[in-house]
Parts: structure tokens; sequence; C-alpha cells
């Protein structure tokens, strides 16, 4: 999933994320989407600088991050800081020794869980400078932040859903001829009397048909084209 967005939907969601964080005061952002049944499988997006991330990504510290880790576990909005545990156990410093060096000790996490076993987090990291106010800020506004995580995620699916939606390249017109005709029931050869070409033609056209339509079989691509019609005398 690291590289399951298109680059105009990312720089779309960055754009929402930096019009609208900024209304909550000095703030930088996460948003995060892990598939909940392979960890590794994670998307970020962030106004941190690429190599934050990329040494996050690369490293896999979603596996023990604690937000990540309490987020797995919550439907509710949290505040964080570098004292958060997961498990009620342990602490990974090493994460949150970076962000020290930036200014930042601490934050809030909005969480959803969607239909395809994702767990999305929009992380809120907050300057030390600017601590009291912005906590007030996120505590005024936590409807709104979580609405946000909602309004982006569903960019970010619909975006997913267009990445995976698979290019069908269009039937030539013999192809679509030879398909038509199957529809209507007729066997090989009595398409090949009328079209007036040989069976093995025909079989060979049909192949092609069924790679285009990223289907099994003849037999499911007259079913996915239109109407299917089962002849006995006919050996798809």
């Amino acid at each position: 999933m690291r590289n399951g967005i298109c680059s105009d939907y990312k720089k779309h969601i960055n754009n929402i994320l930096d019009m609208e964080i900024n209304r909550y005061g000095k703030l930088n952002y996460v948003y995060g989407v892990m598939n909940k049944n392979n960890t590794n499988n994670m998307m970020i997006i962030s106004d941190f600088p690429d190599i934050m991330v990329d040494n996050y990504l690369d490293n896999r510290w979603q596996s023990i991050d604690p937000v990540i880790i309490n987020a797995l576990k919550r439907i509710t909005p949290f505040p964080w800081d570098e004292n958060i545990k997961a498990d009620n156990k342990w602490t990974a410093r090493k994460i949150f020794k970076q962000l020290k060096n930036i200014n930042i000790h601490c934050g809030h996490a909005f969480v959803l869980h969607d239909q395809i076993d994702n767990v999305a987090v929009l992380s809120l990291y907050i300057n030390k400078l600017m601590e009291g106010e912005t906590k007030n800020n996120i505590a005024r506004h936590k409807d709104e932040l979580q609405g946000l995580l909602l309004y982006i995620h569903d960019i970010f699916l619909t975006s997913k859903q267009t990445a995976e939606k698979p290019d069908i390249t269009p039937l030539s017109t013999r192809e679509s001829e030879i398909l038509h005709w199957c529809r209507t029931g007729k066997t090989y050869p009595e398409l090949a009397d009328i079209l007036e070409i040989s069976v093995s033609t025909i079989k060979f056209h049909m192949g092609k048909i069924v790679k285009k339509l990223g289907v099994k079989n003849a037999k499911q691509a007259i079913i996915q084209s239109g109407v299917s019609h089962n002849r006995h005398d006919t050996k798809y």
C-alpha cells in the first residue's frame, strides 16, 4: 500500500490537510492507512520531510509504534505523548526521538476502521511552544477533525479503487462479432459457416476475447457480455 495511491490523489489529500489543519494551530500531521491483516502494508501522507516518512516505513516502525498499536484497539480519538505505552508495557522512544529534535513532544490521534480491514489514523503533532493553546483547539473541534479523517479516507478509498480497476482493452470488430453470435447460441461450426472462417480461427479470436475481458473461459466471456445460452452441442 506504500505506493497504492496515485500522485494526483496524494497531492489532493495533502492540499486538503495543509489547508484544514492550519486552522487549529501550529501542527504537523500524518495520515496513515495500515492493513490490519498485513501490518507491513502501510501508506503515509504527511507534511513531515520525506526522509522521515521513508525512515519510518523502511524500519516498519508501525509494528512498534504505540500510537498505531493503540489505534488498532480504539474507535475514539485519544491524546498521546512520548510516554504512551503499547499494551501497557513499553514505549518506543526511538520513534519519538526524532520528533523531540523538532520540538514535538505530544499529539492527538483520530481513528477510523474501514470496511476493507484497514485502520486509518490522522495523527496531529503539537509543537511544544504552542502546546496549551493547540490542545484546547483540538479538544473544542474533535468532531470536525474526526469528520476530516472520514472525508480524506473516502478520497483515499476512491483512489485505491481507481488504481485497482483493470484496464480493459477494447474488442476488435471481429471479436465483437464472434461474441455477438456466441451470445445467440451459435456453435463454433455454425459460426464458422456464417463468417466463412475456420473453427480454429474462431477459437483463436475467442482466446483473445477471454484475455481482454479478464475471465477464465469463453463461457464466462459470454455471460459477462450479455446473455448466456447453454447449448449442449456447443464446445467452448
